[in-house]
């Protein structure tokens, strides 16, 4: 069973996000810190309209504006709803065909668009966007999550594909640019409704900040802060190219850490100390090379979601 829908930011629920410090460097503003994360949230809590501007102020350091126009337009785009059932048969038989005309046939060509992951009983959302909305779909019918993050895989897991509705904006690429899914999301992220989402920024590339911040998978424990790569590599043996390999990939580094260049200021810091902590990334290295099994597996940070970091 499906139906359209418009503008789907129709319910109500409590948020708690998280803050990233980012820094950045302009002509006019230099050297001042900059916390995309911090400003969405003081812009959800200040119940104000997202306007093309409010989007582009908490975009600032990445590489991609909107006008109003443009906003205009993505917002107009309807949404497809559909229920969920089991991984063997997530859609229905009848909305099979449909199904497929939104997201692609295959995970190497398709479309780009947003996302909505609806829980039945509490009404809990979670919004997210991709250029290859067939891949993503694959990835959460699945169900094969590793690591478990953030606040929605952890219940999709539990509940099953049933215990949600899902909402496909497909953007016609005769009018949009793939990175127009990320502003649609990005307005979404701005609003209280959607609750399973930890991350309320959108990432299209890695932070103009130097500062490289290690946490566990939960991003609840932060490790190390080093104020550069090359700190980083000189206390605990990360290569620059390999930090810029996994900083703000979504790609567990080690199979342990998560390398961001944003500071959660909810994350507790730990009493280990870096050698301890370096003794442990040399004990994984070690595992990892005797094993075999250098190899990475992406995950969507939900603390991109994404899409990842983005946003996923």
């Amino acid at each position: 069973m499906r139906k359209l829908i418009n503008n789907p930011l129709l319910w109500g629920s409590s948020i708690s996000a998280l803050a990233f410090k980012r820094t950045y460097s302009t002509t006019a503003r230099q050297s001042e810190e900059f916390n995309p994360e911090l400003l969405a949230l003081e812009h959800i809590n200040s119940g104000n309209p997202t306007t093309a501007s409010v989007i582009n102020n908490i975009l600032l350091n990445q590489d991609f504006t909107v006008t109003d126009s443009k906003l205009k337009d993505l917002l107009k785009v309807e949404g497809v709803e559909f229920n969920l059932y089991t991984s063997s048969s997530p859609v229905a038989k009848e909305d099979s065909k449909l199904f497929s005309e939104l997201t692609g046939t295959s995970n190497y060509k398709g479309h780009a668009g947003v996302y909505m992951f609806i829980h039945k009983t509490t009404g809990q959302k979670y919004v997210g966007s991709s250029n290859l909305l067939r891949r993503r779909m694959d990835y959460y019918f699945k169900g094969d999550f590793t690591p478990l993050m953030g606040k929605f895989l952890p219940l999709l897991t539990q509940e099953g594909l049933g215990a949600f509705k899902l909402i496909i904006f497909k953007l016609d690429n005769n009018k949009f640019k793939v990175k127009d899914a990320l502003i649609l999301e990005q307005y979404h992220l701005l609003s209280k409704e959607f609750d399973l989402n930890t991350l309320r920024v959108v990432n299209a590339g890695s932070s103009k900040g130097e500062s490289v911040y290690v946490y566990d998978l939960t991003c609840s424990t932060l490790y190390y802060h080093a104020s550069s790569r090359i700190e980083l590599k000189r206390t605990l043996k990360v290569h620059p190219e390999t930090c810029k390999k996994f900083l703000d990939s979504n790609l567990p580094y080690l199979n342990r850490f998560l390398l961001l260049s944003g500071l959660i200021p909810t994350a507790v810091k730990s009493n280990m100390s870096v050698l301890e902590l370096l003794e442990i990334m040399q004990k994984e290295r070690q595992t990892t090379y005797t094993l075999g099994t250098r190899r990475n597996i992406s995950v969507i940070l939900e603390i991109k979601d994404g899409n990842k970091f983005v946003n996923t």
